[in-house]
């Protein structure tokens, strides 16, 4: 699936990968970017991903006079060079997001495992104070 590629006045130059399951169409997540001038990824809510905040490349390039058109589809097209980079720090934060979210997951497994344990234990004692 291709990346889409589009320009947010705070940030530049944005891309977007449509391959991470968050930003994929029709799921309800914040979308993930990545800011091409620095190479970071930003957390955008969905609802604020449209124009005037965000604007699709071609249409971005297409509304700029000659020479400023000219200098931002130069500097697109070197960004779209990177693309393997940002791919790569996306995928990168994902994946920690998920390892996070697993070892969270089974912390919290261990935590209610123990908690029944020890509510065995008590009612084991009880039962044992009261016979």
């Amino acid at each position: 699936m291709e990346p889409w590629w589009g320009h947010n006045k705070e940030h530049g130059w944005v891309v977007l990968d449509r391959s991470i399951a968050a930003n994929a169409p029709g799921a309800k997540d914040d979308l993930l970017f990545v800011r091409c001038r620095d190479c970071t990824v930003v957390t955008v809510k969905r609802e604020t991903w449209r124009p005037p905040l965000y604007r699709f490349a071609p249409n971005y390039v297409a509304e700029l006079q000659a020479p400023l058109a000219e200098e931002a589809a130069a500097v697109l097209e070197s960004f779209k060079l990177r693309w393997p980079e940002f791919e790569g720090e996306i995928q990168r934060i994902c994946r920690e997001a998920a390892e996070r979210a697993e070892a969270a997951r089974i912390e919290e497994e261990k935590a209610k495992k123990r908690a029944a344990a020890e509510s065995r234990k008590q009612a084991a004692a009880a039962a044992k104070a009261a016979s």
